[in-house]
Formats: structure tokens, sequence, C-alpha cells
């Protein structure tokens, strides 16, 4: 049985500006630090000639193309199996729909990562991050940029620049020990259990992009601006002005996607009771809440009053792994 873990991830600035339709004609810029939570997939050799899928719904088919799960069904027929003998069972750690955590780019880089690893066809990071990418986004027409399958293939926290060839450059964020550490201690993540759909949301974004509408293309590099001053304070320590750029961040969002007013006054009773700045994760309007504390203590009472569960977490610094083979 071969079994693989791919993190997931949360944006530390610029996350929006890998948007395709933008980063083409811009570049987009963003910090992204995968996190130890993850999608796992396994995958056993059955002995008939069958395909038996087990997610958040069940499938057992004769072939690919009866495939329902558009990933699952291109990523098999990518890899060309000749006379498919699988059975693919995937588990998350946290809720897969709209949660903001990446978790659409962590499933398929963790499913190729199986599927090369049943051949037993070694395959770089960069390389199963842009295959990943192309089968999304190229193949199935995903709305979205590249950040969630690179940081996930990776791990570690990124400064992922997308240039506007479509390439990624990628380099570690220089921190100190200090620096991590305080970042490991004092940013909390809280699910507002209010799920989106990420494709919705983004179609808007590109339609807009395309048609180059001055509000959201400034907004985009205005977005991307962050994510440099994000990467030049965390290199210098000073975690009270990255606290405010998660604020700035906030206000970037809230022009594109306006949240939901119970947000809203989470988020300005948060910022009363212990938070020095808060934005939502990822692209939509719910999911999870990312927010820099200077009271923890008072900020978990908080949330727990208004009924948000805390994710605790550490920073992923191995990317996607094959756990057993």
């Amino acid at each position: 049985m071969i079994i693989v873990r791919a993190p997931l991830r949360i944006t530390l600035g610029g996350g929006g500006s890998d948007l395709q339709s933008f980063s083409s004609k811009h570049g987009g810029f963003c910090i992204s630090a995968a996190i130890d939570k993850y999608i796992y997939i396994s995958i056993h050799r059955t002995y008939q000639e069958e395909i038996i899928l087990k997610y958040s719904q069940m499938e057992h088919v004769s072939k690919a193309d009866e495939i329902k799960h558009p990933i699952i069904r291109e990523c098999i027929k990518y890899l060309e199996f000749k006379t498919p003998q699988l059975e693919i069972t995937s588990h998350a750690d946290v809720p897969s729909n709209g949660s903001g955590l990446g978790s659409s780019g962590a499933f398929s880089v963790a499913l190729l990562k199986a599927l090369y690893a049943h051949r037993n066809i070694p395959i770089l990071p960069d390389t199963i991050a842009e295959l990943a990418c192309h089968i999304n986004m190229d193949v199935l027409g995903m709305i979205q940029g590249k950040q969630d399958e690179y940081i996930s293939s990776l791990g570690g926290i990124m400064c992922l620049t997308f240039e506007e060839d479509g390439s990624v450059i990628h380099e570690p964020l220089n921190i100190s020990h200090e620096t991590l550490v305080d970042l490991e201690e004092n940013l909390m993540l809280f699910y507002t259990g209010i799920n989106h759909n990420t494709n919705n949301i983004l179609k808007e974004q590109e339609e807009k992009t395309r048609s180059e509408d001055k509000d959201i293309i400034n907004n985009l590099l205005q977005l991307k601006e962050i994510g440099y001053a994000s990467k030049k304070i965390l290199e210098m320590g000073g975690m009270d002005s990255f606290a405010q750029l998660l604020n700035m961040q906030w206000k970037n969002k809230e022009a594109r996607t306006p949240t939901t007013p119970f947000i809203q006054e989470v988020r300005k009773g948060a910022l009363e009771n212990g938070a020095l700045g808060m934005k939502l994760v990822g692209s939509g309007v719910g999911g999870f809440l990312a927010s820099y504390a200077n009271d923890k203590k008072k900020l978990r009472t908080y949330m727990k009053t208004k009924g948000l569960e805390e994710l605790r977490f550490k920073f992923d610094f191995q990317g996607t792994q094959v756990l057993a083979k």
C-alpha cells in the first residue's frame, strides 16, 4: 500500500496575486507557509481490473473515463494506466470544501505523488507541482493560481514569485529562529464554519482582470505590494507591524469580496479581545480566520463564545511525503 501526505497552507502576505489572469500580465508574489495539517492519499492494488474510490463519496468503475471525481479522473488518465487495478482513499485533517487552506491543490499533489510512487517513477517537487497545476488549470479549467500546488509540494515558508510567462520562482523566507517560534506561538487559526465555492469567487475576479477593470487591478497590485512588505517585516522580525499588514489584507479582500456580517462582527470583537491583526485565509468569505494575538487566552475565550473552534498548528518543512510504500 502507498500512503502519501501533502500539507495544507496559510498565506502570510500577497495571497491572491497569483491568480493567473493577473499574474500573466502583472506578475504576482506571496509568502506561503505549509502547516502540519494534511491531505492523505492511500493507493492499494486490487486483484481485478477496477477502480475503487473512497472520498466524500464512493465510486466503483471499470475504467478511468467513468470516474466522476474530475481530479482523480484526469490524474489517472494522464499516467495512462493500461489495466487499472486501483483502490484510492483520501482523508483530510480539516474540512476539504472551502476551508481556504489550499486543499484542492494539496489533494492534487498528494494524488499525483501517490500514483507516481505506485508506478515506481521518481518525480521532483517542482515537477509534481507544475503537473498538478497543469491538470487543474489547463485540463480542468479551474480558475486559480499556482500557490497551493507549489507550497504543498515544497513545504516550508516560501517566497513565491509568479512570472508573467507562468513560471514560478521559490525561495525560503529568511527569518530568524526567534521569529519562527513567535509565529508558531502567536499566529492562530479559527474555523468560521462557513464554507465557500472558491471557483465561483475567483471566476468573477478573473473576468474583471481580463477586462482590465481598474479597481480589481489596483487591488491586486496593492496586494502584491503587501506581500513584499510582509517579506521585509518578517525578515526584520517586526511582529506588531506584521499584524497590521494582516489588517491591511483584510481590508484589501473586503474590497474584492465582502464577508458576512457575522464574520465582520467576530473580527471586530477579536481585535478588542486579544488580537492585534486578523484576516481570512484563502479567497472566500468563510473558511479559517488567521489572527496574530498579543493575548492568546483572552482571544481563545472570546472565540469560544462566538462558536469558533481553534485549529492549532506548526509549520511543515517536509512538503509532500511518501509515508509508506
